[in-house]
């Protein structure tokens, strides 16, 4: 059985803070919701650095701070789970 919360783990081209790799756990529906909600007020790409540190249990700040090609690969996971 494969467990769907495990998430998926990035291998991150350009580390940050020390990671060299990040691992996203599957976002909760309230958590969906509050990116459509946060898209509206903050834009889209805010919202989505949100829910990264938000699943990947790191600082904000720190997603911020990440490669463009990071950033989409983690983009990439996140909004499949928004179709």
């Amino acid at each position: 059985m494969n467990d769907t919360n495990a998430g998926e783990t990035i291998a991150l081209l350009s580390p940050i803070d020390g990671l060299t790799e990040i691992t996203l756990r599957e976002p909760t529906v309230d958590e969906i919701a509050k990116v459509a909600d946060d898209s509206q007020k903050v834009g889209a790409v805010r919202a989505m650095k949100a829910l990264i540190a938000s699943m990947a249990r790191i600082d904000v700040a720190s997603v911020g701070r990440m490669g463009a090609r990071d950033f989409n690969a983690c983009n990439k996971y996140l909004s499949a789970f928004f179709e």
